[in-house]
């Protein structure tokens, strides 16, 4: 053998091969993807609660909800007494339904909702015996605003107003809307300037207080949190409204079905002093009072009571016509039946439920496997190197 050959052999690979790039295995590869798949589920669990479930604490445009309240017990005015010697007030059970549903014009911002109101007689009673609203009565040829006068329908209202989907407040600027429609044969009236909740509150309520919207009476009172409390196994807040005693016909406010909102007639029928012949006319005074239990995270009214006082009053000062007269029109306590508590409680679940699992649950499963797969990929790579490190 050579000298040449053997000084080949000896001096070892050459400069191509020294220079030859390390090839990755499968398993120095899977260090770094688990610290990427970390690091993602870990950017993953920062943005669910920030962009997607987001998008969850808006007012749905699929809002479609009915509401049941009941009154025992309450006192309404006999519409066919108009037509008789005297006026007449009569002991009534009532429900009171509503009906709120998402109408156009509606898009990712803004949503509208319609909100139909009635209040219908169930029973009557009057002579001390229980008689159906359509029986007839003294006076019952009668008609009141085309009505029957024993027609069970005691009041009814249709509002229409456009909502910001986020903050559940009116947004009237750029097509919005507000409008109330207290007779059917007669155009809605604009509220151009409404403020306040009515149907519905917004996601995170707050104990704060805020306002809210009277559709009767077009007012916008304080919103007063009175408290927490638990309806349905559900951690509600507790509001409260007072409407102030509004003369409806003074303030030329719409005129809800059914409804006189003055009565002119002699003083014997309103039994007052004076000469019996001499005629009167009294206005309708509303003032109420709403007791909310609102669904914090979703702003959904799961319970309420409301307290109704109308009743006819003369002007102050009348001769003849005592300081404290009044007719009573419906005084009455509404709250939601069994069934609506239910319902109500059920909706709030339903809009929280992805809340709860994109908000809470499914970051709370990225980022502990985000963790897992950080720590694993570190592990993976400092067991390669420490192995290198051992064989030199």
């Amino acid at each position: 053998m050579s000298s040449s050959s053997m000084s080949s052999s000896s001096i070892g690979p050459g400069p191509e091969s020294a220079s030859h790039p390390r090839r990755w295995s499968t398993a120095d590869l899977i260090g770094p993807t688990l610290i990427f798949l970390g690091s993602f589920l870990l950017a993953v669990t920062i943005a669910l609660p920030t962009l997607l479930v987001g998008g969850f604490r808006t007012v749905p445009l699929s809002t479609d909800f009915t509401t049941v309240a009941t009154a025992e017990n309450a006192t309404i005015f006999d519409r066919c007494s108009l037509e008789t010697g005297s006026a007449r007030t009569l002991d009534a059970d009532l429900v009171r339904q509503q009906r709120v549903v998402a109408v156009q014009p509606s898009d990712e911002h803004r949503v509208t909702v319609q909100a139909g109101t009635s209040i219908q007689a169930q029973t009557l009673r009057l002579d001390d015996r229980e008689v159906e609203p359509g029986d007839p009565r003294p006076g019952s040829d009668a008609t009141v605003a085309g009505q029957p006068c024993n027609d069970a329908t005691v009041s009814a209202i249709k509002d229409r107003v456009t909502l910001d989907r986020k903050n559940a407040l009116p947004r009237l600027a750029a097509r919005g809307a507000s409008e109330i429609q207290y007779d059917s044969d007669q155009a809605a009236v604009l509220v151009p300037d409404r403020r306040g909740f009515t149907y519905l509150l917004a996601f995170d309520t707050g104990p704060n207080d805020t306002e809210y919207f009277d559709a009767i009476t077009r007012r916008t009172v304080p919103l007063v949190h009175t408290g927490d409390t638990e309806v349905r196994g559900r951690d509600v807040a507790r509001f409260r409204a007072e409407i102030p005693d509004t003369d409806l016909a003074r303030e030329a406010l719409g005129r809800p079905v059914g409804t006189y909102v003055s009565i002119t007639r002699p003083a014997s029928w309103f039994g007052v002093g004076g000469p019996p012949r001499r005629p009167l006319t009294a206005t309708l005074h509303h003032r109420a009072s709403w007791d909310l239990a609102v669904d914090p995270q979703t702003g959904t009214i799961v319970d309420a009571t409301i307290t109704v006082d109308e009743a006819y009053r003369f002007p102050d000062g009348t001769p003849g016509v005592p300081a404290d007269f009044e007719l009573s029109h419906m005084r009455a306590t509404f709250t939601y039946d069994d069934t609506t508590q239910a319902e109500m409680s059920d909706l709030a679940a339903d809009l929280a439920k992805p809340i709860l699992i994109w908000g809470r649950l499914v970051p709370i499963g990225t980022a502990i496997l985000g963790i897992a797969a950080l720590i694993a990929g570190m592990l993976m790579i400092r067991r390669p190197a420490a192995e290198r490190a051992g064989r030199e």
